[in-house]
């Protein structure tokens, strides 16, 4: 008799559940990567989607999985693959001389990349750090060293340079862990001695290694002897050495000087706070992540005043409003937003986006800071791309939400006449039509202005 296929598999369980799920878009949009005695996993379209799931459907599925091939241990799990993108299914074991092991062994997950990571004057520094070591592991940034505080983009970060590396360089070992499992490895390899070989193996002959979370490395004597002599093999061996923590080297008070020492040695690079624009921007992004273009740009506005403290919560705050949406079958007006979010709100309940007049030197003052340069410099005739492309923006702006004449602007930008600030806007209105990234950051600006 022919095996059935994974498909059908899936679509015997599908038909045992009851009409609702049968109907949900979401459980509809689930696709099987496979099945095995321990788990079903689905590929879902975004975190949304595996929420709902979860919530709705996991104990009907698990009843079907059961029925279906008697095995209640069963579990259900979820791989996040947005529209556009293949999710792969669980790379099947490989021996230890493979080239380059596959996700489920280098721990990375394929949804941290740097495309996806939204980059501002909190993050951009690191931003730029770990993108060259992605592209030139081993040099003058190793280690490279992360900190800031929880929810940053620090985990992200990470598993975006181990997958831009792999990617790259397919042939070379990738491994990311954690301080936890590092320390419980280490602990096992201590208790079977059979596996102390294979343990050393396993971290020392990596090219990349990436560790989160290393100030939890603190008072655990053992493990910081071993997480020393890992280091020096692999930093002798010009391999990479990636590591995140929760604050920077010389505060870890209970670790090791000579590691304090170490980590210090390449690049110590600081994730701050987003910013108010910056907010916006990820908010943004999680909306296209979830397909999502019906959300006012005024509840976006009003969780980004809400939400300051980290990108996890605010991401979170986003998902909770459209779970509640969804499942209330209610718009996401603002007035839906602030009746949710009120409660765990740190803003005023009568929060409402206060009309701002627009001037243009709040528009100078706004564009500069994002550009990174300085007001000067905005209004000097140096002519380098960055503030050529910093003073079209802001001629731009100025001219579509200042009252503002042609000629009124070009003498607020110490400009002879109106030519200049026509020829700006022309410009920007080409750029604007082709360059999406540009567009993405007008529109933060405007909603910043208004």
């Amino acid at each position: 008799m022919r095996e059935r296929t994974l498909d059908e598999l899936w679509s015997e369980i599908f038909a045992a559940l009851d009409e609702t799920a049968q109907h949900d878009v979401y459980l509809r949009q689930a696709t099987p990567l496979s099945l095995t005695a321990d788990a079903l996993t689905l590929a879902v379209p975004s975190a949304f989607a595996q929420a709902r799931i979860e919530e709705r459907f996991r104990a009907d599925i698990h009843r079907a999985l059961a029925e279906h091939f008697g095995n209640p241990a069963c579990t259900l799990a979820f791989t996040v693959a947005p529209a556009g993108e293949t999710a792969a299914a669980p790379a099947q074991e490989t021996t230890a001389d493979s080239a380059q092991a596959p996700h489920g062994q280098s721990g990375l997950n394929p949804n941290y990349v740097f495309d996806r990571f939204v980059v501002g004057s909190s993050n951009r520094v690191c931003h730029a750090t770990a993108l060259a070591v992605s592209e030139n592991p081993g040099g003058d940034y190793n280690p490279l060293f992360i900190y800031g505080g929880v929810g940053l983009g620090k985990t992200h970060l990470l598993h975006a340079i181990g997958n831009r590396f792999s990617h790259r360089r397919p042939e070379k070992k990738v491994l990311y862990v954690t301080s936890e499992t590092f320390m419980n490895e280490y602990v096992e390899s201590i208790v079977n001695r059979t596996a102390a070989q294979g343990f050393r193996t396993k971290y020392r002959k990596v090219d990349m290694l990436l560790i989160d979370d290393i100030q939890f490395l603190q008072r655990k004597e053992g493990t910081q002897e071993e997480f020393f002599n890992t280091f020096n093999e692999l930093h002798m061996n010009s391999n990479q050495i990636v590591m995140s923590s929760d604050r920077p080297p010389d505060t870890l008070e209970t670790l090791e000087e000579r590691l304090q020492s170490r980590f210090g040695w390449g690049m110590v690079a600081e994730i701050d706070r987003p910013q108010y624009e910056m907010r916006v921007a990820i908010l943004l992004q999680k909306c296209q992540d979830q397909g999502l273009d019906n959300i006012d740009d005024e509840v976006l506005s009003y969780i980004a005043e809400v939400v300051t403290t980290n990108i996890r919560e605010l991401e979170g705050t986003l998902i909770r409003l459209i779970a509640q949406a969804t499942i209330m079958k209610e718009d996401i007006s603002l007035a839906f937003a602030r009746s949710v979010l009120s409660e765990a709100s740190t803003a005023p309940a009568s929060f409402t986006p206060a009309p701002r007049t627009v001037t243009a030197e709040g528009v100078q003052k706004v564009v500069a800071e994002h550009f990174g340069v300085t007001l000067t410099d905005l209004l000097s005739p140096k002519r380098t791309k960055a503030l050529v492309l910093a003073r079209q923006t802001a001629m731009y702006l100025c001219r579509e939400l200042t009252p503002l004449s042609l000629t009124s602007i070009a003498e607020v930008f110490q400009r002879r006449d109106h030519t200049t600030v026509m020829n700006a806007c022309r410009q920007m209105e080409k750029a604007l039509d082709s360059e999406e990234e540009l567009k993405q950051i007008v529109d933060i600006l405007r909603r910043q202005l208004r």
